[in-house]
């Protein structure tokens, strides 16, 4: 099965929100955690609508994959810089104020155990590179000592052409 990823654009903001929306989604979080400070405070309404703004204003916040129409999967990929509370993180400490980061990886659970998760992250650094990303990170949750699994396995990473950075919970790529 060949996906295809797409950057959410304003133009995607339907798909976007109806893929947070359908059953068995992230739609209790709204991939909000690391991008506001006050996330853990907010209702999933009010998740909905501070992401739903940030697409409408065209801030990076990620990629979605597509069966066909359907969107079946979703990897947050964003300038560090917009994900707020990464700022104060001693887990994901700031190393390079320029990178992107990998924060989340979802698919519909119809579309999982097929190595789906390989072209989501492969599309997201896509998007990131075409964006001007000299550096992609991410923090798989097996090496990072996390234990939200939807940040992806260090198997998927390496897989992309990520490397660990020495003993560190970062994993890294350099798209220049």
């Amino acid at each position: 099965m060949a996906l295809t990823v797409r950057p959410v654009t304003p133009r995607l903001r339907a798909a976007f929100e109806a893929f947070f929306s359908a059953r068995g989604c992230p739609g209790y979080c709204w991939c909000t955690p690391h991008r506001f400070p006050d996330a853990p405070r907010m209702d999933k309404q009010a998740k909905r609508e501070a992401m739903l703004r940030r697409v409408a204003d065209g801030v990076p916040v990620g990629v979605l994959a597509f069966d066909g129409d359907e969107p079946v999967g979703w990897c947050s990929v964003a300038p560090r810089t917009t994900y707020a509370r990464l700022a104060a993180s001693r887990v994901m400490p700031t190393v390079n104020e320029d990178a992107w980061t990998v924060l989340c990886l979802f698919l519909r659970r119809s579309h999982r155990d097929r190595g789906l998760s390989r072209h989501l992250v492969d599309g997201a650094v896509a998007y990131a590179r075409e964006q001007g990303a000299r550096v992609v990170e991410a923090y798989p949750f097996d090496t990072a000592g996390i234990t939200a699994t939807h940040m992806g396995h260090s198997r998927t990473y390496a897989a992309c052409g990520f490397e660990r950075e020495g003993d560190t919970r970062r994993w890294v790529l350099r798209t220049a």
